[in-house]
């Protein structure tokens, strides 16, 4: 009974060892990220190296500084009140397919929300600009960094 104990220990211990090894394989081919024009950060990725397996997890985190303003019908910031910068950690995580040990694709990443910032009758908020930092992108066991900062042109959604 002892040494049968003594084979499952080094037989599970083996097995760990074995998948550690086989998810460190996970490589990355390229990586980009950019802002959309809804002032979304994209993380886009080509992994290879990830085995036998149908999908793999994946995260794409920031800390993101967005700003909101009041806008009038007129198209026009009627008060420099009516502005405020968010800053937040943000991220998604997604169940990436894979197909013969590779993964590619995007995961998109929301900017901080506006909180309590609310506008004034007849003013509607907009979501003006939005940067991110300290991106973090992981998939399959693989991670990539970006100090940043990436950042949208002009961009004017509602929010």
């Amino acid at each position: 009974m002892r040494r049968f104990m003594i084979l499952a220990i080094a037989v599970t211990g083996l097995l760990a060892f074995g998948a550690t090894t086989a998810s460190a394989a996970a490589n990355f081919k390229s990586q980009s990220f950019s802002v959309n024009n809804q002032g979304q950060l994209v993380c886009s990725f080509d992994v290879s190296g990830l085995g036998n397996v149908s999908a793999t997890p994946g995260s794409c985190t920031a800390t993101s500084t967005a700003d909101y303003q009041c806008i009038n019908n007129g198209g026009k910031n009627p008060a420099a009140g009516n502005k405020r910068t968010v800053t937040g950690a943000v991220g998604t995580e997604e169940t990436i397919p894979v197909h013969n040990g590779r993964a590619q694709g995007d995961i998109t990443v929301n900017p901080a929300g506006p909180g309590d910032f609310t506008c004034p009758s007849g003013q509607t908020r907009f979501l003006v600009s939005a940067c991110y930092t300290d991106i973090s992108l992981t998939v399959g066991g693989a991670t990539v960094t970006e100090a940043g900062p990436v950042c949208s042109g002009p961009i004017r959604v509602r929010a």
